[in-house]
């Protein structure tokens, strides 16, 4: 084997290319004596065993290609140069299936084969990348974080109905609303689901509606795991689409998805999740109305931010896995199609508990799951009414004696200006004009003694006139 592969040698182009020959055998040591070899084609042959530890000390290896033999361990040879070849740098048998119990571990290939001679290249996924991530931690994250939002979001829309709403008292329309809450509130979460039970005071309900969706994130769970770049797990859905053709250097990608299978994904996942999505907001902002006993408001955001989240973790798998595994317009379309199925497993538990006994499902908001608060409020605005009447009351007490005050006021008024005039008129009888007056007085004394007489002999005129 060493004769041959020496024979196969190119000084001038450092290259050893020895593909097709069916050899057999471990790939020899001595390959380690052609330090400055740059390209090292060996594949599609029988070596077996391990590969010499001497690969690793081939510095100047631009491509190394080994598959298609029964290779069962690589040495640590240090990242190659993909500057040239790119995926196509380094190829070993490190794909599944496997022909052997265990797939071949290559740390630093860039493409993986499998038993079928069909290819994957080796790198991670754009999320492990930039935040070093699996997608099945990205996934959790990116809930938590949704759930997150959605609660800064609810308290601050409640927040702000309460600074809106404050001093507003409550009246019967309040009940009336309250009652088409409950009704809108159904029609958002809809009304043939068990996440229907989410708006409910059903703890049944409750459970049927919790246990359906922890089955619905279990499923997903696995499309999941079954995304995951390990070439080397079983696990994987992974469609090897790529080849390594015997006679060239480059591997070529042989799937055929185009922008137009990812635009049609977008319409089919728009139109089958975007009113779960809407609705599951309308919930939550539904859930921050003030006129909304504290329960109510709970079972209208939890309801909503389920819904939400459900949504939003079917739109994710279904993105990673047509990513992982689409390799045609039509494989992306059936692929989002199953996804979209398991979505629909909360109305087929709810079809079968209402074939059961419609008493199953029976929607509170159609019968009376709410009456127990509507009476609550009814009591609290009867009670507010009676309050009302009775400040209304005090007020008009209140109003009455302020009016005698003012009447009062103003007696008292009108007698202040009376003494006012008396004080001038006294006071300008105390003027200087009340001494003159007394020495006229003086003067004219001896004259009324005359005028006296003279009136008294009037008066006997007059009386004698008058008795005549």
């Amino acid at each position: 084997v060493a004769f041959i592969f020496i024979a196969n040698y190119h000084p001038k182009q450092r290259c050893a290319s020895h593909t097709q020959l069916d050899s057999q055998g471990s790939i020899p040591a001595q390959i380690g004596l052609l330090p400055n070899l740059t390209y090292l084609r060996l594949s599609y042959n029988a070596f077996t065993g391990a590969a010499p530890e001497s690969l690793g000390e081939l510095t100047q290896l631009q491509l190394l290609q080994l598959q298609s033999n029964r290779i069962t361990k690589m040495p640590n040879i240090p990242q190659l140069d993909g500057s040239i070849y790119n995926k196509s740098t380094f190829v070993t048998d490190c794909g599944v299936p496997s022909a052997f119990d265990e797939a071949l571990e290559c740390e630093h290939c860039t493409m993986c084969c499998n038993a079928n001679e069909d290819c994957y290249p080796q790198e991670d996924t754009q999320i492990a990348e930039h935040l070093g991530l699996s997608y099945s931690t990205f996934a959790a994250l990116l809930i938590s974080c949704f759930i997150a939002l959605c609660c800064i979001v609810a308290l601050s829309l409640y927040l702000f109905s309460k600074r809106k709403n404050r001093g507003n008292a409550l009246t019967t329309s309040t009940v009336r609303r309250l009652e088409e809450d409950d009704k809108y509130a159904l029609s958002r979460i809809g009304k043939a689901s068990v996440y229907s039970y989410f708006v409910t005071d059903k703890v049944l309900g409750w459970l049927v509606a919790f246990a359906t969706l922890g089955i619905q994130i279990g499923i997903l769970v696995f499309f999941v795991v079954a995304s995951e770049a390990n070439l080397q797990d079983d696990a994987i859905d992974i469609q090897f689409t790529w080849k390594c053709p015997r006679d060239s250097f480059v591997c070529k990608d042989t799937a055929d998805l185009t922008g137009a299978g990812w635009f049609l994904f977008s319409v089919l996942m728009i139109a089958n999740l975007a009113k779960d999505m809407i609705s599951g907001f309308k919930l939550i902002y539904h859930s921050s109305k003030v006129r909304h006993s504290r329960g109510s408001r709970i079972r209208y955001f939890i309801g909503g931010t389920l819904l939400c989240s459900i949504t939003l973790f079917a739109l994710y798998v279904s993105t990673i896995y047509n990513k992982a595994i689409a390799t045609s317009t039509t494989d992306i379309i059936v692929n989002s199609v199953v996804v979209l199925f398991v979505m629909e497993l909360d109305e087929w538990i709810f079809a079968a508990l209402e074939a059961c006994s419609e008493k199953w499902t029976a929607h509170s908001a159609e019968s009376d799951h709410s009456t127990s608060h509507i009476a609550e409020m009814k009591e609290k605005i009867r009670t507010q009414q009676a309050q009302f009447e009775s400040q209304r009351k005090e007020i008009g007490m209140l109003r009455s004696q302020q009016e005698e005050l003012m009447l009062q006021m103003e007696e008292m008024k009108r007698q202040s200006d009376n003494s006012t005039i008396l004080r001038e008129a006294v006071k300008k009888l105390h003027d200087p004009q009340a001494g003159a007056a007394a020495d006229a007085a003086s003067e004219f004394m001896p004259q009324c003694a005359e005028s006296e007489s003279i009136d008294t002999s009037l008066d006997t005129d007059a009386f004698a006139e008058r008795e005549i």
